[in-house]
């Protein structure tokens, strides 16, 4: 009798749609306008942009109210206005900080809209410098600014208590840095520092905690995840074709970092980056890249990035402000440096396959390929398979849209085969999601072997597992901090294959990791639980 031993290597595509499109339009068009945006998405997710009009060193704010743009002039200091930062109260209304030079002095000013007339004040003059500021509100509508000081050459923190601004110094050069604050209100600032490195600060309610994260030299987006650790996106490298798009992440116990992407930058050329996190705590990055002169969408998939070009007609994607919606579909605003213009490009999901992951599984039958969709079912899959360097091809031929597997019989004992599934949609979009990776052999099992599905889980996750050896064995669910959250099994097996399952709905919605203990050796594989 045959048996078939699954090994199974998940790739989770999550987050914006597979199915679905990207809507540009122009906002603004009067004069040169659209730099230093910031964009905001209110609680019916309609967007609000501030932004600078150079053309007459404006502060302006737009907004679309439903069925159009309303556009406004809220400052015309003498001389400019830069760096813009939006972020909207808990009753929608607008508040922006900027940096501002006119009337014999220069520093940062503060806007905010109370729901009849637009108030504009001063945090700090004579000194505010135009180097880059960040703003975040707190759980009572406060603001609170993070800016770098370039007389001093330094990085400050101001805050409104309720009745006047407090400001304090933080640390020396500070430039282009981005704010947020953690659930217990507490700010974090991840900036350039001296020497063109990255630099991340915290307040832990007693001093500033500051740190070198890597070298930078600019264009650097913090933001904050479920359990308040930091996810930085920035600028590697100095200016030259070279410089690339990188992203870092505390763990927990020390900083992981990765390339995203070659982007390449230039004198003169401002390039910035802006990150969000979804649900799932999933980092999306809308940059501008310098070599191609495009906006640029990258996104976390679970195992690898997965980047597209929102726009390259002309140049395209300077000051990039990236928001997401409540179904997670990114917004970015954007300046159009070809035609002077402020630009507005969101992703609207359709019908169709929203995501999917892929499975592969090894045996004495051959590569056992499994998958299972979110969203609608498609006209067709295919199954695609390279060995080596090779080019993929189809092994599979066209299958049913309701097919769930598909056994390649056509292997070789130790043949390393990579995997894709491609998705033809009923309208004719083709959509390809791998690769998953199997060394075929035929015989007994030669290891240990975990399958955890289906994910996303809703109600009952099973779980499935195979043992050399009879002995102690243990799987738990942990959380992406590794704490540990339930035990879903626990006790002496014997070898061979075993099952149990586990209710998915006590679980909280996120992604958990399960762990497979045993004698002779771990396993670990990723589920996510979705409600």
């Amino acid at each position: 009798m045959k048996m078939l031993f699954c090994v199974v290597f998940a790739l989770a595509f999550v987050g914006a749609a597979v199915a679905g499109e990207w809507h540009i339009e122009t906002v603004d068009s009067e004069g040169n306008v659209g730099s230093f945006s910031s964009l905001a998405l209110d609680s019916l997710g309609y967007p609000h942009i501030s932004y600078c009009d150079d053309t007459n060193d404006d502060l302006k704010y737009a907004r679309w109210n439903g069925s159009s743009w309303q556009m406004v002039t809220l400052d015309s200091p003498t001389w400019w206005v830069s760096n813009t930062s939006l972020a909207l109260d808990s009753s929608d209304y607008p508040c922006i900080s900027y940096n501002f030079g006119g009337s014999g002095m220069d520093g940062l000013k503060y806007a905010h809209w109370d729901g009849s007339s637009w108030h504009l004040e001063c945090v700090e003059t004579n000194g505010g410098g135009d180097w880059g500021n960040s703003l975040a509100l707190d759980s009572s509508d406060h603001p609170h600014i993070s800016y770098f000081n370039q007389y001093e050459m330094c990085l400050y923190y101001a805050r409104w208590n309720g009745s006047s601004w407090q400001i304090e110094f933080v640390d020396s050069l500070g430039a282009m840095c981005s704010l947020a604050l953690d659930s217990s209100g507490y700010p974090h600032i991840s900036n350039c520092g001296g020497y063109y490195n990255l630099k991340y600060t915290h307040w832990n309610g007693d001093t500033w905690q500051i740190e070198t994260v890597d070298g930078a030299w600019g264009g650097t987006s913090l933001a904050l995840d479920s359990s308040d650790r930091p996810h930085i996106s920035y600028y590697y490298g100095w200016i030259g074709p070279d410089s690339i798009l990188k992203y870092a992440r505390w763990d927990g116990d020390a900083w992981q970092i990765e390339t995203v992407d070659l982007t390449g930058t230039r004198d003169g050329q401002i390039a910035c980056s802006s990150l969000a996190l979804d649900d799932s705590d999933y980092p999306h990055i809308a940059y501008y890249d310098v070599n191609n002169t495009d906006l640029k969408y990258a996104r976390w998939g679970g195992d690898t990035w997965q980047i597209e070009t929102v726009d390259s007609v002309g140049d395209v994607g300077g000051y990039a402000s990236l928001e997401l919606d409540s179904s997670g579909d990114p917004h970015i605003s954007y300046y159009d440096g070809s035609n002077g213009d402020l630009k507005y490009a969101y992703w609207e999901g359709g019908p169709g396959v929203e995501g999917a992951e892929l499975s592969v599984g090894v045996g004495d039958g051959g590569v056992l390929v499994g998958w299972t969709i979110t969203g609608d079912i498609p006209a067709s899959f295919s199954v695609l398979r390279s060995v080596g360097d090779n080019d993929s091809e189809a092994v599979s031929g066209a299958l049913p849209g309701e097919a769930t597997r598909w056994l390649d019989d056509d292997v070789g004992a130790g043949v390393a085969y990579r995997y894709w599934l491609e998705v033809t949609e009923d309208d004719g979009t083709v959509s390809r999601f791998g690769p998953s990776e199997a060394v075929a052999y035929r015989g007994s099992a030669r290891q240990i072997v975990l399958d955890v599905y289906p994910s996303p889980a809703s109600a009952s996750l099973s779980v499935e597992f195979t043992l050399l050896e009879a002995g102690r064995v243990t799987v738990a669910l942990y959380d992406l901090s590794g704490r540990r959250v339930t035990t879903v099994y626990d006790g002496e097996t014997t070898a061979g294959r075993h099952d149990t399952s586990y209710d998915a709905s006590l679980l909280p919605p996120g992604v958990y990791l399960a762990r497979l203990t045993t004698d002779s050796g771990s396993l670990t594989r990723r589920v996510v639980v979705a409600r």
